[in-house]
């Protein structure tokens, strides 16, 4: 008798490699085990980069780590790709997207597919924990995790991925505050008077993805807005204001809101200052993770949140519908702002430029909103 053992090809590809939760990133060829299951073959055009992947190259994030039994992992959770075989559902040369959190494959909701929600808290995510991201050559992948990219938004493609969290952030904010009538006397949001902490990518998306819904956005940061982003929020109809290091200077103005969106990611004192902000029935909404302080909140302000039937929503993550919707928006957008879209790619960096990939992976160059490094 004889017996055969089949064995697994590998295949090399350029990859960005980093090591958690250690610092550092590097450019390097690694093996790939090609998968014996059912998956396309996709080249990767291009990835974004986010704070995330910088959290993790400057050992930062201590949530990070490599998938069981690799030392090492490969960076990237953004990533527009092409095709390179016929599937069921996607053709050769079709644009895609991977979604990048996978579920645990025990709990209902990731068996349902919404992995965003899961219960066991063992879903990982590609280029953060526990499975290689999407920085490198080319990948191998399952049809269920792939998003199709629609013609004529290929330049602002890779923005679908952020914009996909923010879309499930704002079907969440709506879903709670169906407690009670919270749309306006027309049935739209006009009346509802949003406040966007933070005037990085996340509160540019944000606050377009508030406007286009139609609330009224106000958009505050510690400083003046750049003239990119005077033109943005001037564009989509949005104020911009300067509230210093202090965010009550709000409250000096009369200045209340049903809808307060965190987009900061700065201070955790600042949900008790948004407390005091909010009007009654409001919502908080609180996307990313504070970089320090604390969350000092007085038994007066948990009087507010009692008194003023306020909710306080953590946000994170969004699953294949809301990518399908960001896409559909990411079109809106294009043709209802086009000069607005033209701004958010500030920067494209050939792979074969190392020493600049690694610098953006490193720090952001002030004035940046979406950086891609460009693969092929």
């Amino acid at each position: 008798m004889f017996i055969v053992y089949i064995r697994k090809k590998s295949v090399p590809m350029k990859s960005l490699i980093v090591n958690p939760p250690e610092k550092g990133v590097e450019i390097k060829d690694v093996e790939m085990v090609k998968p014996t299951n059912q998956v396309l073959k996709i080249r990767i055009l291009e990835s974004g980069i986010c704070g995330t992947d910088r959290e993790i190259v400057n050992g930062l994030m201590a949530t990070a780590k490599p998938p069981v039994n690799e030392n090492y992992m490969v960076l990237g959770h953004e990533a527009v790709g092409q095709a390179l075989e016929d599937g069921v559902l996607f053709h050769m040369g079709d644009l895609v997207m991977p979604v990048n959190r996978r579920g645990c494959n025990k709990c209902l909701n990731c068996l349902t597919g919404r992995p965003d929600f899961c219960e066991t808290g063992e879903f990982v995510e590609a280029g953060i924990s526990g499975l290689h991201g999407f920085m490198r050559e080319f990948l191998y992948e399952k049809e269920e995790n792939l998003i199709l990219v629609p013609k004529g938004i290929e330049d602002i493609a890779i923005l679908g991925q952020p914009l996909s969290d923010l879309e499930k952030s704002l079907s969440e904010i709506l879903t709670v505050q169906r407690r009670m009538i919270w749309t306006c006397q027309d049935g739209t949001y006009r009346c509802r008077k949003a406040l966007v902490i933070g005037s990085g990518t996340i509160g540019i998306l944000t606050s377009m993805l508030l406007r286009s819904n139609g609330f009224q956005v106000d958009v505050v940061n510690r400083r003046d807005a750049t003239d990119k982003e005077f033109r943005i929020f001037e564009g989509i109809g949005a104020n911009y204001i300067n509230v210093g290091d202090d965010l009550e200077v709000l409250k000096a103005g009369n200045l209340l809101f049903d809808l307060i969106f965190d987009a900061s990611g700065s201070d955790a004192d600042l949900l008790s200052k948004s407390i005091r902000l909010t009007k009654n029935n409001g919502i908080i909404g609180l996307f990313g993770f504070p970089s320090k302080g604390i969350a000092s909140i007085t038994h007066q302000d948990l009087q507010k949140v009692v008194f003023k039937s306020l909710i306080v929503v953590g946000l994170i993550n969004g699953q294949k519908p809301h990518f399908e919707r960001a896409m559909q928006r990411l079109a809106e957008w294009k043709s209802v702002w086009p000069d607005v879209v033209k701004e958010l790619i500030t920067g494209t960096i050939p792979v074969s430029d190392s020493n600049s990939v690694i610098s953006a992976l490193q720090r952001k160059k002030e004035g940046e909103i979406k950086v891609k490094i460009i693969w092929a």
